[in-house]
């Protein structure tokens, strides 16, 4: 009885092990893109660049503007504050950006049945380039 339970787990374990693996060969393709192309090509790309750039710009102004009235203590109280406003708005928007890329790739990989999307940097050589597809969909 106690052979008959072995072969039963060894059997089912097995059928398990067969059912995972075939489960796993149906997305292998590996697909890479050029990160530093995308944030230099993709019209999203430019334009989050854009919006910085404009903001950057306008607390400069802002802080030279302010730095005629203001004390010295003052002025660097404005200035750290500033700053932290800069990072914080740089942060949300590269947050936008990889959200959107993230979903981007997601459809790509659907599109072209992909498994795994990685960035050019980590792969030597090989692989579905589909940098070309992300800035296209980033217009």
């Amino acid at each position: 009885m106690k052979k008959m339970w072995k072969r039963f787990a060894a059997l089912m374990m097995i059928t398990l092990i067969a059912g995972m693996l075939a489960g796993c060969g149906g997305a292998d393709k590996v697909g890479v893109v050029d990160m530093t192309r995308v944030s230099k090509e993709a019209p999203q790309a430019q334009q989050l660049q854009q919006k910085l750039k404009d903001k950057q710009d306008a607390v400069e102004k802002e802080l030279n503007e302010a730095k005629k009235t203001m004390s010295a203590e003052d002025y660097q109280k404005k200035q750290q504050q500033s700053q932290q406003e800069l990072q914080i708005f740089g942060s949300s928007m590269q947050q936008q950006f990889v959200r959107d890329v993230q979903g981007k790739l997601g459809e790509i990989a659907k599109e072209k049945n992909i498994g795994t999307i990685v960035y050019t940097e980590a792969v030597q050589k090989g692989g579905i380039d589909v940098t070309d597809d992300l800035i296209k969909k980033m217009q």
